[in-house]
């Protein structure tokens, strides 16, 4: 027998109403505090991916380190992808939808579903461990947040994402479409670029109560290294706050898994008080 469950659950963000895909991941001898708590970690996605992609299974699956400090966990697909509803409505510069509606949403539902569950943390990778840190601005109600190879400079790494011939469909036609191998369709518009670009994370520094951790590959060819940096000196005045750099990882941390988890795994259990 797994000393784990893996219930899938449905619910629907207040604001846009879409229907987010949602795994939650149960110990069944969960840690439980001197509150009586369950505590709980959420596990976000990154651009365009889904709730089981590249090492988040594996991570749900080992959150925790210690027979006796067994944390739950949840992973949920952003609206327009994976299994969520919501594609047309996708947008590439929705970071502060996606953490003021999907997000919360999901914060809200555990909190609502059993006053036990105590949500300890957001993890998020590459585009959510953006949006982890802009909840993180917007509410400061989760002790930890751990950001994994999130873009600080959302002016940069447009061209070098997409192709010349998208980038002409865009200035000609204001918009283009993306068409991946796995999930459909994604539109990508003037508009959004825009308003990724006039994102300003620099308002980040007004967290006060989260303690963050930023992780990064030295081999990264899709976040540039020095955004960690400017992560490390925005983040200054938060509780606590530490970056890592990992060598050898690129964005994904293909083939280095294994020593992403187990940072992760150390900080959290850091940080039980």
């Amino acid at each position: 027998m797994t000393d784990f469950v893996e219930e899938p659950f449905t619910i629907i963000s207040s604001h846009y109403q879409h229907k987010l895909s949602c795994i939650f991941h149960r110990k069944r001898f969960p840690y439980i505090d001197d509150q009586n708590r369950e505590h709980v970690v959420i596990i976000c996605h990154g651009y365009m991916s889904h709730k089981n992609a590249l090492f988040l299974p594996q991570l749900s699956r080992n959150i925790s380190n210690s027979d006796t400090n067994q944390f739950h966990s949840v992973r949920f697909d952003f609206h327009g992808c994976g299994e969520s509803t919501g594609r047309d409505e996708w947008d590439y510069g929705g970071y502060e939808d996606e953490a003021k509606d999907d997000l919360r949403c999901v914060v809200e539902y555990l909190r609502n579903r059993n006053d036990k569950y105590f949500i300890r943390g957001l993890i998020g990778h590459s585009r959510a461990g953006t949006t982890a840190l802009l909840y993180a601005l917007y509410y400061d109600d989760i002790p930890i947040i751990v950001n994994i190879a999130g873009r600080y400079r959302l002016e940069r790494g447009i061209n070098e994402r997409f192709s010349k011939q998208q980038l002409d469909k865009l200035e000609k036609n204001g918009s283009f479409i993306i068409c991946t191998r796995d999930d459909g369709n994604f539109r990508i518009t003037s508009e959004a670029i825009e308003r990724r670009k006039s994102l300003d994370l620099s308002q980040i520094e007004k967290i006060r109560h989260a303690k963050v951790l930023s992780i990064w590959g030295d081999q990264d060819n899709v976040v540039p290294g020095d955004d960690i940096y400017l992560y490390n000196e925005q983040l200054k005045n938060t509780k606590k706050n530490e970056m890592i750099i990992v060598s050898d990882a690129n964005h994904c941390f293909i083939g280095k898994e294994r020593e992403l988890i187990n940072i992760i795994q150390q900080w959290i259990q850091q940080s039980i008080e």
